[in-house]
């Protein structure tokens, strides 16, 4: 029998989407949240029953689950701890592991094993599937039988599973999410302090501008509690600060100085610190200017072509001409319509990938043309021929009454997604036709209504 799984917090964010995923499982979920009306909305969503007490959902749990924001971990920890009960895992899932850890094992009953995790992805993330999992257990709970069956879990639904302990891995966060995001806010923000109108920046950029600007955007624009709290419940944010603002100051103070050959020795001891990672970085940095630039000068060549496009959020697909690119933005025209979509948003299918998908969602429709052969032709040789130019089939071949003597009828079915297309396609065929030496019979289009 599985155990029975709360989230404290279930109704938004990562706990939200754990709740999801796990009843997708086979998992019964209880899920926790201040907001009725909401709380009451995810339980019809998801199908998993909904609480305002965070304390009858752990009471309720053999998994009791922690997925509320930073700045209240700890407080939620102290609450419902005590009434997980024994026997039972308690877990958090916060993106630092030190406190949690500390306040579980301060506050949990005797019996209760606890498991301070951390899932190193996003609630747009679509499963487990490659995903870092850090779990931070003390060694007493990593003997455990629900140590083994977490593990297990998942394992076996992808994930890639690192074990370190909460202090470890707080000293690691605060280089990879806090110095990462120190850095980039600070940039935005010395940006926006000189005024700079980004936009317009981009017209001069080198690609590795582009990049920053990216990641810049990418990072400002993600919710600033999650990321101020980052910053100030990671107990190893104070000295990576101080390291990095140290250096900045070191360095500004050589480049007021001129002092050229300082300079020079802080890149060459910074890279040979690197060493192989250096040139990682340069070749991983170039792939990526490449992938940039790649897909624009592709997408040029598919302008006046049929394309599809794929909005990478929603999944919905788009067919059409490609009409025009400007900037981020591609034009797309159907029907004397234009859409207009992010280039950065959607992918772009064109070639065999467009034919694909247009069988895939789209009515297939067809034309029937009998042409007039010399009996001795082989339809075989010809079909081959004109299957390199058509989605085309032979549907009969007829010999007799109303035919002209020494000759043989070929009726070719010509395959298409709507009435201009295929009357396109009939128009090149039958150019074709003639100068191969036959002679049009007749010609139905078939279940056409637009």
């Amino acid at each position: 029998m599985k155990p029975k799984i709360s989230i404290i917090g279930g109704t938004d964010g990562l706990g939200k989407w754990f709740a999801r995923y796990l009843k997708n499982k086979g998992f019964d979920v209880i899920v926790s949240g201040r907001d009725i009306e909401k709380g009451k909305n995810v339980e019809k969503e998801l199908g998993v029953k909904f609480t305002n007490n965070n304390i009858k959902a752990a009471q309720e749990g053999d998994v009791v689950i922690i997925a509320v924001p930073i700045n209240v971990t700890e407080r939620v920890i102290k609450e419902v701890a005590p009434h997980v009960k024994e026997g039972s895992l308690l877990m958090d899932i916060t993106s630092i592991k030190e406190i949690p850890a500390k306040t579980m094992e301060k506050y949990a009953k005797k019996g209760v094993v606890v498991i301070p995790t951390h899932p190193m992805f996003g609630p747009s993330t679509p499963s487990l599937l490659r995903q870092v999992v850090i779990l931070t257990p003390s060694e007493e709970h990593k003997k455990s039988e629900w140590f083994k069956k977490v593990y297990n879990f998942l394992k076996e639904e992808g994930a890639k599973v690192i074990i370190i302990p909460p202090d470890k891995h707080d000293r690691i966060m605060g280089i990879v999410q806090g110095l990462t995001h120190y850095a980039f806010i600070s940039l935005g923000a010395t940006l926006k302090e000189l005024n700079v109108d980004i936009k317009e920046s981009r017209k001069f950029a080198s690609p590795i501008y582009e990049l920053m600007i990216s990641i810049i955007g990418r990072i400002i624009g993600q919710n600033p509690y999650l990321y101020a709290d980052i910053q100030m419940f990671n107990p190893k944010i104070s000295e990576i600060h101080e390291t990095f603002i140290d250096q900045c100051q070191k360095i500004s103070e050589i480049v007021k100085n001129k002092d050229r050959e300082a300079f020079v020795k802080i890149m060459k001891e910074a890279s040979k610190h690197f060493g192989s990672e250096a040139k990682r970085g340069a070749y991983y940095s170039d792939k990526a200017v490449f992938a940039l630039t790649s897909e624009i000068e592709n997408l040029n060549k598919l302008i006046g072509k049929e394309i599809a496009v794929k909005n990478i959020n929603s999944n919905k697909i788009h067919f059409g001409i490609l009409k025009s690119i400007d900037d981020d933005y591609l034009t797309l025209e159907k029907n004397g319509n234009e859409q207009k979509f992010n280039i950065l948003r959607v992918d772009v299918f064109s070639g065999e990938e467009l034919e694909k998908l247009k069988r895939k969602h789209l009515k297939r429709k067809h034309i029937d043309i009998s042409i007039l052969f010399k009996r001795d032709v082989d339809e075989n040789i010809i079909l081959k021929l004109l299957k390199d130019l058509f989605d085309i089939d032979i549907v009969d071949i007829y010999e007799g009454k109303n035919i002209e003597k020494g000759y043989k009828s070929i009726t070719f079915r010509i395959y298409g997604y709507n009435k201009k297309e295929l009357k396109d396609k009939e128009e090149e065929f039958l150019r074709i036709i003639k100068n191969i030496g036959g002679k049009e019979r007749f010609s139905k289009i078939k279940k056409l209504k637009n």
